[in-house]
């Protein structure tokens, strides 16, 4: 959208759409109803394409940590803090595993 175009809000859609409806101009109410949808499906899509890429970046820190506690596990083996903080970041990788694969599937099946 260019500097010249103003977007409208749902607001401004419906009342185009009473307008249309008031007028009796049935094509310009699906012309409405279709430009709505269509806002509406492209605000879906920009959530969760933000959703996954945040979720992609709490899996790159996370990796991180991981890769930084085991380097710390192999300085001190038998240090149990480190094998419990170890444990508690795999448990939440395989959280955030199923989360980006759960966001991932919904914006494939919406853009379906």
């Amino acid at each position: 959208m260019n500097n010249t175009q103003t977007a409208l809000s749902t607001d401004d859609y419906l009342d185009l759409y009473l307008l249309a409806k008031e007028l009796k101009d049935k094509s310009w109410q699906q012309e409405i109803l279709a430009a709505l949808k269509a806002q509406q499906s492209r605000s879906f899509e920009e959530k969760q394409s933000a959703l996954v890429q945040e979720i992609w970046e709490d899996f790159k820190q996370l990796n991180e940590d991981i890769s930084f506690t085991y380097r710390l596990i192999q300085e001190e083996p038998t240090n149990e803090q480190f094998q419990a903080k170890l444990r508690h970041l795999r448990e939440r990788r395989i959280t955030l595993s199923r989360e980006l694969y759960l966001a991932k599937k919904q914006y494939v099946e919406h853009a379906q």
